[in-house]
């Protein structure tokens, strides 16, 4: 099943009408479609700052990205990694970093030793969900 790219548009101004949000939004989904495969799969926040050319504020930008990753439209997917150093990279579940949160430690992936100030050593992404392959321009 293919999504067309307007009616996805539409529904982001919709649903923001004229915040910023549906300017950051449709900007991101352009970048989504525009930028090789290869080089989206590890978005970080500072490339979607990139993106939508430094223009608005961290705060309209991290609601954008929220509304991209919630279900109306689920363009981004979140992930986490745990980098312990250059060459040992982690990948955590959304479910490992919550229990971090909640109880204030994380486990490391490998050895079950719990890693101290664990907060500067994880840290967010994104990835094109699976629907933006689907989109047709």
């Amino acid at each position: 099943m293919l999504v067309n790219k307007e009616l996805i548009v539409n529904q982001i101004n919709e649903d923001w009408g004229n915040k910023p949000q549906s300017q950051i939004c449709i900007s991101v989904l352009n970048y989504l479609l525009d930028t090789s495969t290869e080089n989206r799969s590890h978005i970080t926040f500072g490339s979607l700052k990139i993106a939508v050319n430094n223009q608005h504020t961290d705060i309209e930008l991290l609601k954008a990205i929220q509304y991209l990753c919630g279900e109306r439209t689920k363009l981004l997917e979140i992930n986490f990694e745990f980098i312990q150093d250059e060459e040992n990279i982690f990948p955590l579940s959304n479910t490992e970093v919550k229990i971090a949160k909640e109880t204030g430690e994380l486990i490391h992936p490998e050895t079950g030793e719990i890693i101290n100030n664990y907060e500067e050593k994880v840290f967010m992404y994104f990835e094109p969900s699976y629907l933006v392959k689907k989109i047709s321009k």
